[in-house]
């Protein structure tokens, strides 16, 4: 019998709940048969605001999480650290310089899989020395994983020794996707995600007030946590500014049956994302299963996902005239 391949894997699951946590989730679940893997969950972050920021609690997780990490290469090896690298925001990097050039040496090899896209131009857009030890600590693995082709035709900064493309792919239950789609004579726009202001979320200000001006009758449904303050008061200020309270509703997080029904009662989905690390939106994958055409925003993998004139329509990226055209024309 051949012996099972020893591989680590080290990443973050929901809480928070957001593409890459979700996606490693999938990984942690997932019946691995022809190769033995252990798990170490990252707990750095707790809820949607935490993600990115620095807190001294962080600082002791990433200590204790580098004595396990190290004390199980050694055990089982030789071992293969898969890890998912940080999204393109300095604390999370700085997490990465430190954790990866300890914990890599113990590792018979790596694997990175790169779910959040920018990395690469953010880590060459640091100064020395954290640029040096950005890239030292990225460098060469042996495997690169991207999530889709966008990625993978930029320059390989890391030089990974190989790299491949490998779709994101998420299971939304059958039995919430069967069934006649509710009808309503109040057209019904879906935003999910992450509330910040590169996720598009003041574009859904502008163009609920166009789509207004153009006699129609909607509901903007958004759902998600707001990750920035000053975004969120900006937001309402306008939502008051343009008398659009009745036509755009925020839900907050909503997870399970109370996200479906609302994915079901969608006519359409609105994804204005232009978000620093957005690469291949699981969001997107839901909207599908629901059978919902997508307007979304000519951004890295997203059109990758959305054929033209077919399951949607891309449009340039803050262009609200032309969202708002889109939208019309799947009313």
């Amino acid at each position: 019998m051949r012996n099972k391949k020893n591989i680590l894997l080290v990443g973050q699951t929901p809480p928070p709940f957001h593409g890459q946590a979700v996606a490693t989730k999938l990984l942690f679940d997932h019946e691995w048969i022809d190769q033995k893997i252990y798990f170490l969950r990252m707990n750095f972050s707790q809820s949607e605001t935490e993600v990115g920021r620095f807190s001294f609690r962080k600082v002791f997780h990433l200590f204790i999480l580098i004595i396990k990490t190290v004390a199980l290469l050694i055990r089982r090896f030789p071992c293969v650290l898969y890890y998912p690298p940080a999204s393109p925001h300095m604390v999370p990097v700085l997490r990465d310089i430190f954790f990866l050039i300890i914990v890599r040496p113990f590792s018979r090899g790596t694997v990175f899989h790169f779910h959040a896209g920018g990395l690469p131009e953010f880590v060459n857009s640091l100064n020395n020395p954290i640029r040096f030890f950005a890239k030292r600590a990225y460098l060469k693995p042996d495997l690169g994983i991207e999530i889709s082709n966008s990625q993978l035709k930029e320059v390989d900064a890391f030089y990974a020794k190989k790299r491949i493309v490998i779709p994101n792919g998420l299971d939304v239950p059958a039995k919430k996707c069967e069934g006649e789609k509710a009808k309503n004579e109040i057209k019904r726009i879906l935003f999910v995600a992450g509330l910040r202001r590169t996720k598009g979320v003041l574009d859904l200000i502008e163009t609920a007030q166009k789509l207004k001006e153009m006699k129609l009758d909607f509901i903007m449904d958004v759902v998600g946590l707001w990750q920035e303050s000053e975004t969120e008061k900006l937001f309402h200020a306008e939502l008051s500014k343009h008398n659009l309270k009745d036509n755009i509703l925020i839900h907050g997080k909503l997870i399970g049956q109370d996200k479906w029904d609302l994915y079901n009662s969608a006519t359409l989905f609105f994804f204005p994302s232009y978000y620093e690390s957005e690469n291949f939106p699981l969001v997107l994958i839901e909207a599908m299963a629901f059978g919902l055409p997508i307007v979304s925003t000519r951004w890295r993998g997203i059109t990758e996902m959305v054929d033209q004139g077919d399951s949607g329509f891309l449009c340039e990226v803050g262009q609200c005239d032309e969202f708002s055209e889109a939208i019309r024309s799947l009313f």
